[in-house]
């Protein structure tokens, strides 16, 4: 009679641990699913970087054209002033 107790006892920790593992492997996939999510994001986040740094050398570019198309304004005004004081 106690053989077949510690069978049982035995038996059921079997199955309880059993299903722990599951529980256990079921979590571990969860995790390994959202670090790959994770990983994706980083990896858009590096290509976004990179485009902010591109769009960041593309305003700084535009910034420089309108500082150049802004004094070549000024020249032709300031030479238009000169011909109308010469002409006057």
């Amino acid at each position: 009679m106690v053989a077949w107790i510690v069978v049982a006892v035995v038996l059921l920790s079997l199955v309880f641990l059993g299903l722990v593992l599951r529980v256990l492997l079921w979590r571990l996939a969860g995790l390994k699913e959202a670090a790959a999510e994770l990983q994706l994001v980083a990896v858009r986040a590096q290509e976004l970087a990179k485009v902010a740094e591109g769009l960041q050398a593309h305003g700084d570019s535009l910034r420089v054209r309108v500082e150049l198309t802004q004094e070549r304004l000024n020249l032709i005004k300031e030479s238009k002033d000169s011909l109308k004081i010469k002409r006057g």
